[in-house]
């Protein structure tokens, strides 16, 4: 018979002698442990992703502070701030899923999303109001500013998401966590690497549809000195997304599609 291994389910009971910074830093590595183990193909596709993101744009950024030389869009700026900020969120996110944090990590990933939409909107949009009102740090309001405004695709996909992460992000029963050990509670680990997933495939198509133009990409192999990383890049990219995909249900699926779609604004 199979030798029994017992599972350790200790968690912040109130009830022993333990100091509570020593129990929980114990069932964090107990628990990224768990996690390594038990998830080692998502974790690993979500950072050879985030790799082959930052690699691709290191790329071209000779060309980034060079109008003259290549064509920008005219959005840059937002889109190159949500591109360097969701990648240091997105690592954040998945650092704390590893070690069980779960709820914490959720609350992060309104403000990827979020900006993954503003940014878009305003690498799309002819009207410029939006986007001069991010450059000046004033509030943009989603449903109004972007989600109303998109006639095509359908934008369900998008709201039914936001309210989601809105639900982690506020101070409702949704939020934060109860227990620490991911034993106890062996689905919520699984439920944030989809969502990381869905925010990977999403920064991905921002960076190469948007960011990145085609004048960057001309520039950057021909003057770009050194050899040529970036068609290895972008089938490593596309492989990881292409494994990523053939997991996640319609839903999320459905979420990536839309946001990879061709936007028409009212």
């Amino acid at each position: 018979m199979p030798e029994h291994t017992e599972v350790n389910l200790r968690d912040l009971d109130y009830r022993g002698d333990e100091r509570f910074m020593a129990l929980v830093e114990a069932i964090e590595s107990e628990n990224a442990t768990a996690v390594d183990n038990e998830h080692r193909r998502d974790i690993t596709l979500l950072r050879s992703g985030m790799d082959c993101l930052y690699a691709m744009v290191s790329q071209h950024t000779w060309v980034f502070n060079a109008p003259s030389i290549a064509i920008q869009n005219k959005a840059t700026t937002v889109l190159f701030s949500t591109l360097h900020k969701n990648l240091i969120a997105l690592h954040t996110s998945l650092k704390l899923t590893r070690l069980g944090l779960y709820g914490p990590a959720r609350s992060i990933l309104r403000h990827v999303y979020e900006s993954l939409l503003i940014a878009k909107f305003c690498s799309v949009s002819h009207d410029t109001s939006l986007y001069e009102k991010w450059k000046e740090g004033n509030s943009v309001y989603l449903s109004n500013g972007i989600l109303k405004k998109i006639c095509s695709p359908d934008i369900a996909p998008f709201s039914e998401f936001w309210g989601l992460l809105s639900d982690y992000s506020h101070a409702t029963v949704y939020a934060q966590q109860v227990h620490l050990n991911v034993r106890s509670v062996p689905d919520e680990v699984p439920l944030n690497l989809v969502y990381l997933r869905i925010l990977l495939d999403c920064l991905s198509h921002l960076v190469g549809s948007h960011l990145i133009t085609p004048s960057m990409r001309y520039y950057t192999k021909r003057y770009r000195g050194g050899p040529d990383l970036l068609p290895a890049l972008r089938a490593e990219l596309q492989q990881i997304l292409s494994e990523s995909r053939s997991t996640l249900l319609e839903q999320p699926r459905a979420i990536i599609r839309n946001y990879r779609a061709t936007w028409k604004l009212a």
